[in-house]
């Protein structure tokens, strides 16, 4: 019986705790959130303390992401993962999702590729066609690979071989390369240089049918153009162009943008409720302090992705 009674009266204990928490939780939400007499119709998300610390998480999120992917504390620069294996398993995720074989790895379009991204960093352009007027064919017969089929895609700057992947998938004319039920063998290369006076790491993709050997036993020359497109970040689609820009942005930064989003939500609705300020504040700067804020916030958000796109190239 007493252990019954003990046994009740802690069960009476525990629900009371979580409905405090749950009461108090709330409570801290609504003063960090929402703007009411309580809190001077001022939320603290958007006071100093609230800013000083969205800013410091922004900042450390940045660092930390970048500590712990790539191994350095940039913040916003430009690092990437993508390695030709990565690319090979991306690629071949996306065909087996469309029930296609998968492409096999070749040498020669390894090198057909590499020789391409050098001459592009070493030229300094980034296009199909050399400003020489190279055509994307000629890398392929000048290892020694003949072809019945092939193709181009090119990328620079994506965090990982997963958003490369993601970016030419996006693009009807990438995606066409990358799913065409013609091609048996690819080449990747990634190659990291200077582009333009900056820091750049480009990706060249080559994927091709071989050539089937003549009667006599020797390789038959091709004479087919290979079907490419233009590189993956321009699009004539402003949808598939700004995609292209948030796959390159990487999680941190999605998530500083997520909060500077919430802090902004804030500010207007703050600034909706303006008349409601203490009557010593309506006449002030201060009865428009939201509006300001919610301004800086933008400002700050465009920022963070305007250096995120700068640092992958992406403009």
């Amino acid at each position: 019986m007493f252990i019954a009674r003990r046994c009740y009266t802690l069960d009476i204990v525990t629900t009371k705790t979580k409905r405090i928490t749950k009461k108090t939780v709330s409570q801290h939400a609504k003063h960090l959130l929402v703007p009411h007499k309580g809190n001077q119709y001022h939320p603290h998300l958007i006071r100093g303390k609230g800013i000083s610390i969205m800013v410091a998480a922004i900042i450390i999120s940045q660092l930390g992401y970048n500590m712990l992917v790539h191994g350095n504390m940039s913040v916003l620069g430009r690092t990437t993962t993508t390695t030709v294996d990565g690319l090979l398993a991306q690629t071949n995720e996306a065909r087996q999702a469309a029930s296609l074989p998968p492409l096999t790895l070749n040498p020669k379009l390894d090198q057909a590729a590499y020789e391409k991204a050098h001459d592009m960093l070493q030229n300094n352009y980034w296009a199909h066609v050399s400003p020489t007027g190279v055509q994307p064919w000629s890398w392929i017969t000048s290892v020694g690979y003949n072809y019945s089929a092939a193709g181009e895609n090119l990328a620079k700057n994506y965090d990982s071989s997963k958003d490369t992947l993601d970016a030419w998938l996006a693009s009807p004319s990438h995606r066409a390369n990358i799913l065409n039920t013609h091609y048996t063998e690819v080449g990747f290369a990634v190659v990291d240089g200077n582009l333009d006076g900056k820091d750049t790491s480009l990706v060249v993709a080559y994927y091709a049918q071989p050539a089937q050997p003549s009667v006599l036993g020797a390789n038959t020359p091709s004479t087919s153009a290979a079907n490419f497109s233009q590189p993956a970040v321009h699009s004539n689609n402003p949808l598939t162009y700004l995609g292209t820009i948030v796959q390159s942005l990487n999680p941190a930064t999605v998530g500083s943008l997520a909060l500077l989003t919430i802090a902004f939500g804030v500010a207007l609705v703050t600034y909706h409720y303006r008349r409601m300020l203490p009557k010593k504040l309506r006449y002030t700067w201060k009865a428009h302090h939201a509006a300001y804020k919610a301004g800086g916030f933008a400002v700050l958000a465009i920022m963070i992705v305007s250096l995120g796109v700068i640092s992958t190239g992406q403009i």
